[in-house]
């Protein structure tokens, strides 16, 4: 299917940046503290950049790897206990309320990259605009609402993302 070759592709894209930002993090955060602890000369925006930007994009364009992994929370010795016709109405109820959450998230993190924007607001310590983070969370989370959204059909088999056991993938 031309769609699920274009969120894979897009979700490999992601990922990457991801891991290069945690790498950027670790590199970052451990020059300002050599720089601070043995130069005694930290580097100055090293904070703002691993708070506003690198530690959100790890962790926001991450989310369609981890949610392709099944790396989400679930509480399910209740669920279990159902029977099949039961749990499967449950699993639709869950997948689609999840899917909305995260819809509802995509459209008020776009809002407030918006809202960043037009006020023109910046780190305190140097004129770098805050905005593209916000945007960097609408990015990650309106590519996990498509897989969710994709994912919806593969409920009824089992096979959503949103209840593998973690560790597992797709």
């Amino acid at each position: 299917m031309h769609l699920q070759r274009w969120l894979d592709g897009c979700e490999w894209a992601l990922t990457l940046v991801a891991a290069i930002a945690t790498l950027c993090m670790m590199l970052l955060t451990t020059a300002d503290a050599a720089g601070r602890y043995l130069l005694n000369r930290p580097i100055l925006v090293a904070y703002e950049l691993t708070t506003n930007y690198l530690m959100i994009a790890a962790i926001f364009l991450a989310m369609p790897y981890a949610y392709r992994q099944g790396a989400n929370i679930r509480v399910t010795f209740l669920v279990e206990r159902l029977g099949r016709p039961t749990r499967l109405v449950i699993d639709h109820v869950v997948q689609i309320v999840s899917i909305l959450y995260c819809a509802v998230l995509v459209v008020a993190t776009f809002q407030q990259a918006r809202h960043m924007r037009s006020t023109n607001t910046t780190f305190v310590t140097i004129e770098i605009a805050l905005w593209p983070a916000y945007l960097l969370v609408s990015i990650g989370l309106f590519l996990t609402t498509l897989m969710m959204l994709l994912d919806l059909r593969q409920v009824r088999k089992g096979r959503s993302s949103l209840f593998l056991e973690g560790g597992g993938g797709g």
